[in-house]
């Protein structure tokens, strides 16, 4: 298809002619927990707005024991109209679609040189490879994007500043009950750094080693991620690697990096992944809240976990370390 990146081209300049065998016993999968997938903790957010003290309170101690235990839970009855959803799922569509040799032109649609991602250059073994494309869109490019593409300006815009006033609520919660300043949240919709990423997930083209998003955390202080029913994502706990089901009308938020800091480890960021589907193509949108470069991140607790540190020096630490290793260190490269 013309608009599929050369994954099987790709793979080969960076590993040579032999792909992955597909194997039962392959540690990508047999790894994985089979339930039929996790139910992560469901937060009713209907219950911070409706009146009752005791429902609000009992929402605010759910979501911070999710956020303590899990790392991971997902949201119901956020106020997001479903058409939000529908269109901004269309739009994403359509950009996808688009041929491959219009998406890697630069300045395509006017994003930024490096907005369209795909498989992965970093990789030092086919584990660290990712059957996926994304486009990484940041705040400060929403109004960047080309008139040609109206639609997508116009949907996107409306797309974020309804997922900003659910991130806005949600990190204030979480920030008030271990102590953080509320600096850090004081309007989310001005942290030109945050941003959103459009994923696709391709079917399977290589075997069971080949990820669709390899293992990592996220580096935000919060991500909402919106995705079809396909499923996919994965969780790691307990050193067990667990499936997570699609909940339907629920978007799912796990904590990031920069929020286990803030909480000196209160919040967990976990590790996580996404298995690519077998013969069908997965779909999600995932919003970042990530600070300014030269925000410095403290930990609020006693005695602190981890050094005074940038978001900016974090960031270049960890795109060092992912250079160098293929992976991304993390905040164990900032423990005191």
């Amino acid at each position: 298809m013309a608009s599929q990146p050369p994954f099987k081209t790709n793979f080969c300049s960076i590993f040579g002619s032999s792909f992955p065998k597909q194997s039962s016993d392959s540690n990508t999968y047999t790894s994985t927990i089979q339930t039929g997938g996790l139910k992560l903790p469901v937060i009713d957010l209907s219950h911070l707005t409706s009146g009752e003290e005791v429902k609000r309170k009992r929402c605010v101690k759910q979501m911070v024991a999710a956020a303590k235990e899990w790392g991971f839970f997902q949201i119901v009855n956020h106020g997001i109209p479903k058409d939000v959803f529908e269109m901004m799922f269309l739009e994403e569509k359509k950009l996808f679609d688009q041929p491959f040799t219009a998406k890697v032109r630069e300045r395509f649609s006017d994003l930024s040189k490096n907005s369209y991602r795909w498989g992965n250059p970093n990789a030092t073994s086919a584990a660290q490879y990712s059957v996926s494309e994304a486009f990484h869109i940041t705040l400060s490019e929403i109004s960047k994007i080309s008139d040609d593409r109206n639609n997508l300006r116009t949907t996107v815009e409306t797309y974020v500043q309804e997922i900003v006033r659910v991130a806005q609520m949600i990190c204030e919660i979480l920030g008030k009950q271990v102590n953080v300043s509320s600096k850090y949240f004081e309007n989310i919709w001005e942290l030109k750094n945050s941003f959103l990423r459009l994923n696709k997930y391709h079917p399977r083209v290589f075997g069971s080693e080949v990820f669709g998003l390899v293992p990592h955390t996220d580096t935000s202080f919060i991500t909402i991620l919106s995705q079809d029913q396909i499923g996919g994502l994965e969780l790691k706990k307990n050193g067990e690697w667990i499936s997570v089901k699609p909940c339907s009308e629920a978007l799912t938020v796990n904590i990031g990096d920069m929020f286990q800091a803030l909480s000196n480890g209160v919040y967990q960021s976990v590790r996580h992944r996404v298995i690519s589907p077998a013969n069908i193509e997965r779909m999600s949108i995932a919003f970042f809240v990530c600070p300014y470069l030269e925000t410095e991140i403290e930990c609020f607790g006693y005695p602190n976990k981890y050094r005074k540190f940038s978001f900016r020096e974090y960031k270049e630490q960890s795109e060092r370390d992912v250079k160098e290793t293929g992976d991304k260190v993390g905040l164990s490269r900032f423990l005191i």
